[in-house]
């Protein structure tokens, strides 16, 4: 497993990223692909790409997925990830979605995998309106909306808090503006949207409902010091109270924003 250095609110969460968060349904993907009618002829880009979550499933569509993500684990991880799998289409880079070079185009297709609030959304729009292809357009890739919350959760989120205090998940997100779609909205060129969801079924046994908690950027392993091991095992046993098998269903919805580039 890679390891680089790099301080970002996702420090030490890559190696749990990629194993314990719930994946997109393969549907919202193979959805995003139809939508945009993508080809091996035809370029990628993926905005704040993490582990490269939605980048390496969608290589298999494109001839070239540029993958990009502010984090230097999540890169890493991400590469090492792609080699492991014969991925070798997707091209890595370590920075923030604001600075990506306008000459890097066209794409058809920028896919952003929850993480649209992380950014200044007005200015990555603006940006994308000129590094997509005319036809082309944006996907936005979130857990939906109506997506129930599991068992495991807000017990989960109860023991976190414990040990670690109140804790929000996304502290550098946009607070004024919970949702991505105002922005598109006020956007010129992706105002016109549709929403699409996606729901898929996983099984989560104990180690990996740990691993999501891990995966969390407020929740990461390295908060907890010295009181990791404790915290495991409280949260071991407040599981094992709510089912003694060790196994939880857990159902996912893949929202999908599609909003094609306006014609010029």
């Amino acid at each position: 497993m890679p390891t680089s250095s790099g301080i970002s609110p996702f420090a030490h969460t890559a190696p749990y990223y990629d194993r314990f968060r719930a994946p997109y349904a393969q549907a919202a993907i193979d959805f995003i692909v139809e939508r945009y009618s993508l080809t091996k002829d035809m370029r990628a880009l993926d905005l704040g790409c993490g582990p490269g979550t939605i980048a390496i499933p969608l290589s298999y569509a494109v001839g070239e997925v540029v993958a990009v993500d502010p984090d230097a684990d999540m890169i890493a991880q991400g590469r090492w990830l792609a080699e492991s799998r014969g991925r070798q289409n997707v091209h890595w880079l370590l920075s923030r979605a604001e600075s990506i070079s306008l000459g890097a185009g066209p794409f058809q297709v920028a896919t952003i995998g929850q993480a649209f609030h992380w950014m200044d959304r007005d200015e990555v729009l603006q940006k994308l309106a000129i590094l997509i292809a005319d036809g082309g357009g944006l996907a936005l890739v979130n857990p939906g909306k109506r997506r129930p919350q599991e068992s495991w959760e807000p017990v989960a989120d109860q023991i976190v808090a414990k040990f670690l205090g109140p804790r929000t998940r996304h502290p550098k997100s946009n607070p004024q503006e919970p949702e991505h779609e105002p922005a598109l909205v006020r956007s010129e060129w992706f105002s016109t949207f549709t929403s699409h969801e996606f729901p898929s079924t996983i099984t989560r046994d104990i180690n990996s409902i740990i691993g999501c908690v891990y995966s969390i950027s407020s929740s990461a392993r390295p908060l907890f010091g010295d009181n990791a091991k404790a915290f495991e095992t409280e949260l071991i046993k407040a599981l094992l109270s709510l089912n003694p098998a060790g196994c939880f269903n857990e159902h996912v919805e893949t929202e999908v924003v599609i909003a094609p580039k306006r014609a010029r």
